[in-house]
């Protein structure tokens, strides 16, 4: 079969089924929701899903949502691209995304929904995608830790990528390449703090550096740094830097 890119949506009726080719899916907007040998999870922007050829699978959409589907033959007439495709379809697995893979995500799903019909760019998309994977892939592979730690340079880039949202210990333990238990007990015991507390002290920071840098109302960094409101903001903040932002602003502004 020829490689198949496409972005499309699930419906909200659950469905399932095989195949025999291998394919991977990247959330791009909204939620959609996989079970991948019993292991059920959303998949949103910036989180995959990879599924060798034959893999059963269920999968339905939550709400309004789009997906990138990549389709791979198991058996490819390149042996550089088919020793990437063996590399990457190891097992069945959910993945998350660097900042760069996603950016790389948005960039090629806005080429393919603009030219559905093209063939040649979707066959050239996948294989961009499936190479710019299995290279993030490997990379974790190698180096999820450094002499045992944690990478906090790629955590911490991970937490800035998605700081307007929610993030679980799930969401940072899976990115680290650890169990939930695991990533907990080894963060804790390299920073001394909880991973909600380091979180919560990221958030707190970046607002205090966009206080000082810009006029943008409070209300609005209260957004776009992951606060449920302009108040719970105000709570947080105060209790961290002994002055609610607006103050603060007023002293550390230049």
């Amino acid at each position: 079969m020829r490689k198949e890119t496409s972005v499309i949506s699930l419906p909200d009726r659950a469905d399932q089924h095989d195949h025999g080719y291998h394919q991977m899916v990247f959330g791009l907007e909204g939620d959609t929701e996989f079970d991948l040998a019993g292991y059920c999870r959303p998949v949103h922007f910036g989180w995959g899903c990879l599924m060798p050829s034959a893999t059963g699978h269920a999968f339905h959409g939550l709400g309004e949502n789009r997906i990138v589907v990549v389709n791979l033959p198991t058996a490819s007439d390149d042996p550089q691209l088919q020793e990437r495709v063996e590399s990457l379809f190891i097992r069945a697995d959910y993945f998350t995304c660097t900042p760069q893979m996603q950016m790389l995500v948005q960039a090629l799903s806005h080429e393919m929904q603009q030219n559905p019909g093209d063939t040649l760019l979707q066959e050239a998309c996948a294989s961009t995608l499936t190479c710019a994977l299995q290279r993030q892939q490997q990379h974790r592979r190698q180096s999820p830790r450094r002499f045992g730690q944690i990478n906090m340079e790629l955590l911490d880039a991970y937490i800035d990528a998605h700081i307007q949202r929610r993030i679980n210990v799930s969401e940072l333990a899976g990115h680290a390449c650890l169990s939930d238990s695991q990533f907990y007990n080894l963060f804790r015991d390299q920073t001394g703090q909880t991973p909600q507390r380091y979180v919560m002290e990221r958030r707190l920071q970046a607002v205090a550096c966009a206080l000082t840098r810009s006029d943008q109302p409070i209300s609005d960094l209260a957004s776009a740094f992951g606060f449920a409101s302009q108040s719970a903001l105000t709570r947080a903040f105060t209790r961290r830097f002994e002055l609610p932002p607006a103050r603060y602003r007023a002293v550390n502004q230049h």
